[in-house]
């Protein structure tokens, strides 16, 4: 069961891996395509051999990529992660260990049934988004949503949202097979470059805020006043920056004085800085937890040591007054800074505690409302209870839900981590990562055992709770950078906890367990399946939401004369067509060169049942009358033809790849008596 199951993760991630690749870069940026791939290659290869030299520098480049894309490509977006993503699944993939799950036996159930649950049902997401074919990924005028999402850019959302979940699970079982043993290799290997790459961009955000906003900065972020550091995000900067903190703290545990002394203050400092001059309001809000759980741990530790060791507790306090004397600093000095602040974007405008925004105002537009994502998030529930609407797919369908409950929203995610999957999973998906949650939170707030770090793992637990709230108030998770971090202070907080690894084994998979297991899975994956050819196919979606969903067919062509114009259809073609009438008088016809001594077969569907089916040559045409089905308000319209011709073949200057001919719609009868 270990290996079956960690097999079938491991290969609907390398797929889930290749696909974004794919989407991601091809053909724009082909040299990203072969780096991509060959470094996976050689790392997957090279294993235990390479990790002490790329494992550090690949989490510096989780974190500074997003300059070097802006200033490489001049643009940069999340699905050139996958530069960085690849490299690391091939490292996580090396050696044959890889293939068995190496968590601990409390978290094997639940992390391993969540990745089963993503690996299974992505797949379906992603062909549902494409209508099963396909070949329609890059075609244009090819729209998902009514607001014109391709079908390209929703199985990247897809593909990336869906690495998101398998690549963090996979990578927190990595970290216990590489470093279950090994804490001090941990902290070097993985802790300090992630605290170094944390450092740099926080340096470059506060380097922003107070010289050149522009500088390696996009110009959006710039636009509103806001750093994003190196991250191309500014969001995610103060998400990351807010962890830094207790992070630097955490870290200087393991330096030798001056340098710890140096490493906590300086990281305090610098993440305070880019907090603020990056505007994020649920970054400041960790932050502010982060702070908090240092203070307190650091007056613990003073309690327990003030009667053992005078000197060591009087270095705690001297510690704590110089991160408020620093902390006071930094609050007159970044008043100069040229960015806008969590103040200036209404951070205390709707705290009230009278008058017409209130504390119960307050909390339902901050808490649930969240601008319309909320309800949108609700009706996704409501209309797909057990298996939600789909790994990733949340962004594309979120504008069109929105509608429904009355707004106008762009796409983005829930504004709530628990909301959002519930969403995407549904109740039977969200049973794994619900389980997961309440194991650690158990792991987050139970007693600690004898021998355990109590200030390290005080101060992680207080980051780790930081993450948690702020995913209350959006979706810090969502990105992959982030995710990754959250799994390395779940691994790190574990190991401060019980510095010996914990005993990995199967008892979770004994027989009702795997009998239950393989019934959630299958169950769920099925109900998925099933929403995927009925209510949320895009066709189907088109339909309810009103607008023009086609694929195959090219844009309108006028008649010189003034009269009925004509659209061309590729080999397939499929329109979904606003029914104005009783009949649609279907028309259509070929122009091969060569069509009468060659003739074409032509077949032609209303609303999936074949209506022709027969060879046509150029000298004759189709006619049909397609009868609206009652109550109907769309038409679905498919043809296919043999062979497609390409005018420049007979010296014609049209370069398009054509097929059948089909007169524009023209209906009969009375529309009322449809509708």
């Amino acid at each position: 069961m270990n290996q079956i199951t960690k097999g079938v993760v491991i290969t609907s991630t390398v797929a889930a891996a290749a696909l974004n690749l794919y989407l991601a870069t091809t053909p724009q940026n082909p040299s990203i395509w072969w780096f991509s791939l060959i470094s996976a290659a050689i790392l997957f290869l090279g294993g235990g051999r390479l990790r002490s030299v790329f494992l550090p520098l690949i989490l510096v480049a989780m974190l500074v990529m997003p300059t070097v894309y802006l200033q490489w490509l001049n643009y940069q977006n999340y699905g050139l992660e996958i530069i960085w993503i690849l490299p690391l699944l091939g490292l996580i993939l090396s050696g044959r260990d890889a293939w068995r799950w190496s968590l601990p036996s409390a978290w094997q159930w639940p992390l391993t049934t969540w990745a089963l649950v993503v690996a299974m049902t992505w797949p379906i997401v992603f062909l549902r988004e494409s209508d099963f074919t396909p070949w329609i990924l890059p075609l244009p005028r090819v729209s998902n949503s009514s607001i014109g999402i391709s079908p390209w850019e929703a199985g990247l959302s897809v593909t990336y949202f869906a690495l998101g979940h398998l690549l963090g699970i996979l990578w927190i079982d990595a970290l216990w097979r590489w470093f279950g043993h090994q804490p001090a290799r941990f902290i070097r290997l993985v802790a300090a470059p992630l605290s170094a790459a944390a450092a740099l961009a926080s340096a470059v955000a506060v380097y922003q805020g107070f010289v050149d906003l522009n500088f390696l900065n996009s110009g959006f972020w710039a636009y509103m006043g806001r750093t994003a550091g190196t991250l191309g995000d500014a969001n995610t900067l103060g998400m990351v920056a807010a962890l830094l903190a207790p992070v630097a703290v955490v870290l200087a545990q393991s330096i030798a004085a001056p340098w710890s002394f140096i490493v906590a203050i300086g990281g305090m400092a610098i993440a305070v800085a880019a907090v603020w001059t990056s505007s994020s309001r649920t970054g400041l809000a960790a932050l502010l937890i982060g702070l908090t759980a240092i203070a307190v741990e650091a007056a613990r530790r003073r309690l327990t040591t003030r009667r053992q060791s005078p000197l060591a507790s009087g270095r705690t306090i001297a510690g704590v007054a110089a991160g408020v004397l620093l902390a006071a600093l930094l609050v007159v000095a970044l008043s100069q800074t040229s960015t806008t602040t969590v103040i200036d974007r209404g951070l205390f405008e709707h705290l009230s505690l009278s008058g017409d925004q209130g504390p119960l105002k307050t909390l339902y537009a901050y808490g649930w409302e969240r601008f319309g994502y909320g309800p949108a998030a609700i009706q996704m529930i409501r209309e797909n209870p057990l298996s939600g609407v789909g790994t990733g797919a949340f962004h594309t369908l979120v504008h069109d839900y929105g509608k429904l409950v009355g707004y106008d929203i762009t796409p983005d995610n829930a504004q709530n981590w628990v909301r959002h999957l519930l969403a995407e999973f549904g109740l039977l998906g969200s049973v794994p990562w619900v389980w997961w949650c309440g194991v650690l939170l158990a792991l987050l707030f139970s007693k600690l055992p004898p021998g355990a770090d109590r200030f390290s793992a005080g101060v992680l637990r207080g980051a780790l709770i930081a993450f948690g709230l702020a995913s209350m108030f959006g979706m810090p998770g969502q990105s992959i950078p982030l995710a990754v971090t959250f799994w390395i202070l779940v691994f790190w907080f574990a190991m401060a906890r019980a510095p010996q690894s914990p005993v990995t084994d199967n008892r979770w998979a004994t027989w009702p367990t795997t009998v239950v297991t393989v019934l959630l899975i299958f169950t769920h994956t099925g109900l998925t399946l099933a929403a995927a050819t009925g209510d949320l196919l895009p066709r189907h979606r088109a339909m309810r939401f009103n607008w023009f969903y086609r694929y195959g067919l090219m844009d309108l062509d006028p008649d010189p004369a003034g009269g009925v114009g004509r659209r061309w259809t590729m080999k397939e073609s499929l329109a979904v067509i606003p029914v104005q009438g009783k009949v649609l008088k279907f028309v259509g016809w070929i122009d091969h060169p060569d069509g009468d001594e060659r003739p074409v077969r032509v077949r032609v569907w209303a609303d999936s049942v074949l209506v022709y089916d027969a060879d046509l040559k150029r000298s004759a045409a189709i006619h049909l009358d397609l009868a609206a089905k009652p109550g109907a308000t769309h038409l679905v319209l498919q043809t296919w033809i043999s062979r497609t011709w390409r005018p420049t073949d007979f010296g014609r200057r049209d370069q398009r790849e054509l097929g059948l001919s089909v007169r524009d719609w023209i209906w009969e009868g009375d529309q009322e008596t449809v509708r």
